[in-house]
């Protein structure tokens, strides 16, 4: 083994295992960067992309991301060029260029990070197996801390709080977001190790206990995600489906049954364990749809007045005043007002691509015939239609997670020599080119976000209006 060699995998090696840690605690853990979680949250986040980016430093990884780059195909590369030169131009000309610059940097980054990771899957012996455990481990921590501590204070006999410490990072912006990437995920383990006895009888509890506090908090974007994932696997997915259905829906009815015990055993004493009504489903009323038609409709109106740019990557909160929400909840209609229709398209696009792919690849790909690229392809799928209703990918856990379900599907597929192209870039330059797209996104965002948390360190307590969007004001763009 070669220098190079030998420098690739310990660069790869770096990337898989941070990764990993990621992936494991970030649901349950934050390190105390900032005042509030939501941004201590983001922190983290930048850490694991800035280190996807300083990893192209190494020629023999830069020269590996690069090819799969180039295996994306030339359509998915103009969409991508022209989203992040689209939203510079838009940030450069809006209100507030830092908002705008920190939302296209990130974008660059994240593009980065769903490329190492279509590498590490395809190149990396037994990533699979890693990403596997690393997401279940994340999920079982998540159940771990929720009955630990519920526990703990009905033992007590004290009332507990549903907004700390179990639902601190969650609620519906962090919880049930990052649940909608990875619910579908939990029965992976039965696929790829044919698990027996009481191993096989762990997974499935897991997967149950990981359901019943979607029940729980019973954020109905993600059921509609989880529907419509499941119709496209009924529809698309010829070989697996009836036993992909059979066992995931076991799991969602093991959930349900879960959550149904505790509501009636549990939450039902008075004064002891209430659950808020704005986590019970039972409760809400039509004001949320009532409020995202608003958004929507607010979206569509700053379309219209600036159609060409946009108002600005990350902007939405500085124009919209009808609500104290700082995005529109819909990914979509997020892209387009704020980046235009030029760039906004072009992300609409990815994801209508990345769409179909998924949906394509449930019947037609080598390797997506079985469990895990059936599972794989819902659980995208499943975030994909969430974002249409919660836009989760403003949230940095999804972004992360929509990342790495979208590069392990995308890595699962044979690695094709880029083809369309009239005239090539030379390798070295396009590797050149891509460690310095990476490297400058690390600098906006570090330089930006120093700048920001500097600041917010000395606001006083009552002036902080805490609306997230990239950071936890989202509305507050006077830095």
């Amino acid at each position: 083994m070669g220098p190079g060699t030998r420098n690739w995998a310990r660069t790869a090696a770096l990337l898989l295992a941070v990764l990993c840690l990621y992936l494991m605690f970030s649901p349950v853990w934050v390190p105390p960067l900032a005042p509030s979680a939501y941004d201590n949250a983001r922190g983290l986040q930048l850490g694991l992309v800035t280190l996807a980016a300083l990893c192209l430093v190494s020629p023999a990884w830069a020269a590996t991301v690069v090819a799969e780059w180039l295996s994306l195909g030339l359509l998915p590369r103009v969409l991508i060029v022209a989203l992040l030169g689209g939203g510079s131009l838009s940030a450069a000309l809006s209100v507030a260029p830092h908002l705008g610059a920190l939302e296209v940097a990130l974008v660059a980054l994240l593009v980065v990070l769903f490329l190492s990771v279509c590498a590490l899957v395809r190149r990396f012996h037994s990533t699979e197996d890693v990403l596997l455990i690393a997401i279940c481990a994340g999920a079982a921590l998540v159940v771990l801390q929720f009955w630990l501590t519920f526990g703990l204070y009905l033992l007590e006999g004290k009332a507990f709080s549903w907004i700390h410490p179990f639902l601190e990072f969650a609620n519906v912006r962090f919880f049930s977001q990052y649940q909608a990437y990875t619910l579908v995920l939990m029965l992976l383990p039965l696929a790829l190790y044919r698990l027996q006895g009481w191993r096989r009888g762990l997974v499935y509890f897991l997967a149950a206990a990981f359901w019943s506090m979607q029940w729980l908090v019973a954020a109905r974007s993600v059921w509609v995600g989880f529907a419509v994932a499941a119709c496209l696997v009924l529809v698309f997915a010829h070989s697996q489906r009836r036993k992909w259905l059979l066992q995931q829906g076991a799991v969602v009815l093991a959930g349900g049954a879960i959550c149904l015990l505790l509501v009636q055993f549990v939450l039902a004493v008075p004064d002891v364990n209430p659950m808020p009504r704005a986590i019970s489903l039972l409760d809400r009323g039509p004001q949320s749809a009532h409020f995202r038609l608003l958004l929507a409709g607010s979206a569509l109106n700053m379309l219209a007045e600036h159609p060409l740019l946009g108002i600005g990557p990350g902007q939405f909160g500085l124009f919209y005043s009808l609500s104290r929400a700082a995005h529109p909840h819909n990914t979509p209609l997020q892209l387009l007002a704020e980046y235009g229709l030029l760039a906004g398209t072009a992300g609409v696009l990815l994801g209508i691509a990345l769409a179909l792919y998924a949906t394509r690849s449930l019947s037609t790909s080598a390797r997506a015939s079985d469990l895990t690229g059936v599972s794989l392809a819902a659980a995208l799928l499943m975030g994909l239609v969430d974002s249409l209703f919660s836009g989760n990918l403003t949230m940095p856990h999804a972004q992360v997670f929509f990342c790495v379900v979208a590069g392990w599907l995308v890595g699962r597929r044979p690695l094709r020599p880029a083809v369309g192209d009239a005239a090539p870039i030379p390798a070295r330059t396009m590797r050149i080119g891509l460690v310095a797209v990476a490297l400058l996104a690390t600098c906006v965002t570090l330089i930006l976000s120093i700048e920001y948390l500097s600041l917010v360190r000395e606001m006083p307590r009552t002036q902080q209006d805490w609306i997230p969007h990239f950071w936890q004001y989202g509305r507050f763009s006077a830095w």
